[in-house]
């Protein structure tokens, strides 16, 4: 445990008589100033998308407790996956700890679950129930929250891969770069198959868990160059620029593959999960915008979904079979009821 201001003070009167050569005094300086450093809660993702970007100051010696009660100094009563008084962040000088208060869904800091309390250290993310913060203890904090904020825009918050709006911009980018190079790009969208069901039958937070290990799994297949992002509830779209027509079906396929191998386990849950994928290459003479291009991937996708899951389909070709999709739509990031 870090020193209380009365010890940094004694310890102090005694350097100046005794250890005043050997920069200890200028150490304790510094650690009085970094008592007076305020710190920083930024709220990234919330099963509604509320409140996004909002800053909670957590000042020195001061404690904030987050729940779903009124008492709360951080309220979330619409938030069912929060228990009524689910954690409390304490500043205690030069650390700030969060504790869990016996709540029923746990409280995680950068994806490990607590127990006791626990240290925090600028730039770790927590979780609590459905609602995720970064947390900032910086001697800048205008310049790191700025900087989360720019996280926030661009990122998505629970699988912390990038969003539409900063797939978006890319592909507007790359597209252009490819129509005037003349060089090949490609586009993957993929769908979580069933994913209502999973959220339906093991709860948002399951849910949560398996985007998030997706995002995981796919991220160790592509190379820095390459655009990942989620840009719906379980859809997700993979921006290939240079991957010509056969490296982007080989990727897909490589993915579904690795995708219906994977066996999750969310507690005592086991789980098991395929995606379909649609595959479009940029055409120049019938791709007239970006857009174009997105549209055809996603085409595509749902022509895997009608034609049974679980597969590949390239856009402009002809499924060797058929089925109805069913009209899923998975809810990311809601809420599962706490105490």
């Amino acid at each position: 445990m870090s020193d209380t201001t009365a010890d940094l003070s004694s310890r102090a009167e005694n350097t100046i008589f005794t250890e005043a050569d050997t920069g200890e005094l200028q150490a304790l300086a510094q650690a009085r100033k970094d008592l007076a450093i305020e710190a920083n809660l930024i709220l990234f993702s919330h099963p509604e998308d509320r409140m996004l970007g909002t800053r909670f100051r957590l000042a020195p010696h001061e404690r904030l407790d987050v729940g779903r009660s009124s008492t709360c100094q951080i309220a979330m009563p619409g938030v069912r996956s929060l228990s009524r008084r689910h954690a409390r962040l304490e500043h205690l000088g030069a650390v700030v700890v969060i504790e869990d208060l016996g709540s029923t869904n746990g409280t995680y800091v950068n994806d490990r679950r607590i127990d006791g309390r626990h240290r925090l250290r600028s730039g770790d993310r927590f979780q609590v129930g459905a609602l995720h913060f970064k947390f900032l203890h910086e001697r800048d904090p205008e310049t790191a929250y700025h900087e989360a904020i720019y996280q926030l825009v661009m990122c998505d918050g629970l699988t912390r891969i990038f969003n539409k709006r900063k797939l978006d911009e890319e592909l507007r980018k790359e597209y252009e770069r490819a129509r005037r190079h003349h060089r090949p790009l490609s586009l993957i969208f993929f769908d979580l198959d069933h994913f209502k069901l999973i959220n339906d039958t093991h709860g948002h937070l399951c849910g949560d868990f398996v985007l998030q290990q997706v995002a995981r799994l796919v991220q160790t297949y592509l190379r820095s160059e390459q655009v990942f992002a989620r840009v719906g509830g379980e859809e997700f779209v993979i921006l290939n620029p240079e991957i010509d027509q056969s490296g982007a079906v080989q990727l897909a396929e490589k993915l579904r593959r690795r995708m219906a191998e994977e066996k999750l386990s969310y507690g005592d849950v086991e789980l098991e999960l395929t995606c379909s994928f649609g595959v479009a290459v940029l055409d120049p003479l019938t791709m007239t915008s970006p857009v174009d291009l997105y549209r055809a991937a996603d085409d595509a996708m749902y022509q895997s979904k009608h034609a049974g899951r679980d597969r590949v389909t390239l856009y402009g070709t002809e499924s060797d079979e058929s089925g109805s999709d069913d009209g899923e739509s998975g809810e990311s990031e809601s809420e599962a009821a706490g105490d």
